[in-house]
């Protein structure tokens, strides 16, 4: 072929390459901008605080209470108000008043008419006021204390709420791969029974069996579909729970970066538990800042028995049609002392009755955390001593399994046996994996009861 035909050929052959590689390039770009990520834990738990709306709340409760500090703060600083107001009247005593405010008093109007029955009169009156508190009887101090307290109150709500956050994406997220491994499991178990099953009709075919078999074999092929069913069904429910709490669509079924493996998590003994979980639990730390409110609220009553002192002043401009008028200002220092106040000793008591309370509170509250750690405690020894146990189960079962395979192909066991050989194997890999979920969230649980469970990393 001559060179110049064979370059002809060549370069629609090359543009239909590239064009094809850019095409395929695209295509798979597509495909990978379209695919989730693979989601794990610590992501997982990074959304759910980003976007759960307790976790949103809980930063609000923060902002008020910073509010609330500036304003009581503001307690220390003048107050200024301006007024203008515009009066007509013939009033005698308003007439001379406003004339005197006015400056354009006169000799005239000391006449007896002039007084008596004097004509109507306009007074433009602008004025400014000012005070400011000397001394307050503490009340400033008092309502900043208050504050300040309520702010270190919503922290720590909002730590309990990113910690509840955090357990219950640990649950929903292990949740999640325990129903896929129990969907693999039943699986398992619907391919077992179907195999025996088709052994039996078999067998059944050359009259080496009854129809009795036959009709177990179906059984356990429909009781094996049905627990898959469950899982599906379960898988569901536990799927939509973490994407509600991680703030995704709640279908969204996505792959998860984690496993239900052998692990171990460091634990300290009972008692040790119960005296972290009363030094970090962010509620313990909340009621005994509550003590506190209720001694600093019983001292701000018992201040109001001091005096107060302000300080004011104010400067005023009156005239008959704005213009044209004349100015006046007042100056002074007010010290108020309440004499008689027949509320403040019921006042005093109930503040008094409302500190008892709340360290009857703390009390009750230290109670009931002693008794969240033991449960949790004990919930996470079971969950342990669960798995060995399971591990145990299925090496057991796979040699009855195995055992009565034999006996059945020599004819010594029924195919009963054979069933509830294969339950028993399905049913500890089951129970293994229950035991390792529980686990994992038993672990979590005993963090959330002691207040540590500020971290994830530990499932890692």
């Amino acid at each position: 072929m001559p060179l110049g035909t064979k370059s002809l050929g060549t370069a629609p052959f090359a543009l239909f390459l590239t064009a094809s590689m850019f095409f395929a390039l695209a295509i798979a770009v597509q495909g990978q901008t379209s695919t989730e990520p693979v989601l794990g834990l610590g992501r997982a738990v990074e959304m759910a605080i980003d976007t759960n709306p307790s976790a949103k709340a809980a930063e609000s409760r923060i902002k008020i209470a910073d509010a609330k500090i500036r304003e009581s703060a503001a307690g220390k600083l003048p107050s200024a108000q301006f007024s203008q107001n515009v009066v007509r009247s013939n009033n005698p005593v308003f007439v001379f008043g406003s004339l005197l405010e006015q400056g354009r008093f006169g000799p005239s109007n000391f006449s007896i008419d002039s007084l008596n029955k004097p004509n109507g009169l306009f007074n433009f009156r602008s004025q400014f006021n000012a005070q400011m508190p000397i001394f307050d009887q503490r009340q400033t101090s008092s309502r900043v204390s208050q504050a300040e307290i309520g702010k270190k109150q919503a922290e720590l709500m909002a730590e309990a709420a990113r910690q509840k956050l955090r357990f219950d994406v640990v649950r929903s997220f292990y949740g999640v791969i325990l129903g896929r491994e129990m969907i693999k499991v039943s699986d398992d178990a619907i391919r077992s029974a179907e195999a025996n099953r088709k052994k039996v009709s078999d067998m059944v075919d050359v009259g080496m069996t009854t129809e009795a078999d036959l009709l177990a074999a179906d059984l356990e092929v429909a009781n094996a579909g049905q627990r898959k069913i469950e899982a599906e069904s379960q898988l569901v429910n536990t799927l939509a729970s973490l994407n509600i709490t991680i703030g995704t669509n709640v279908d969204l079924d996505r792959q998860l970066a984690g496993e239900l493996r052998e692990k171990f998590f460091p634990v300290e003994d009972q008692a040790e538990l119960i005296r972290l979980a009363l030094e970090d639990r962010p509620d313990y730390r909340r009621i005994l800042l509550d003590v506190e409110n209720s001694r600093v609220q019983t001292k701000a009553l018992r201040d109001t028995r001091l005096p107060r002192v302000d300080a004011f002043g104010n400067v005023g401009y009156s005239s008959p049609y704005i213009a044209n008028g004349s100015t006046d200002y007042t100056v002074g220092v007010n010290l108020t002392y309440t004499l008689f106040d027949a509320g403040r000793k019921a006042r005093t008591e109930q503040a008094v009755e409302g500190e008892t309370l709340a360290g009857l509170e703390r009390d009750n509250l230290a109670n009931q955390i002693r008794l969240d750690v033991i449960r949790a405690f004990q919930a996470f020894k079971t969950a342990d001593a669960k798995i060995r146990v399971s591990i145990k189960s299925i090496a057991r079962a796979e040699e009855a399994q195995r055992i009565t395979d034999d006996r059945y192909k020599a004819g010594l066991a029924t195919f009963s046996e054979v069933l509830r050989a294969g339950s028993a194997l399905t049913g500890a890999r089951q129970d293994l994996l229950n035991s390792r979920y529980e686990y994992y969230v038993g672990y979590a649980g005993l963090l959330l009861a002691t207040g540590r469970l500020d971290d994830v990393r530990w499932f890692d």
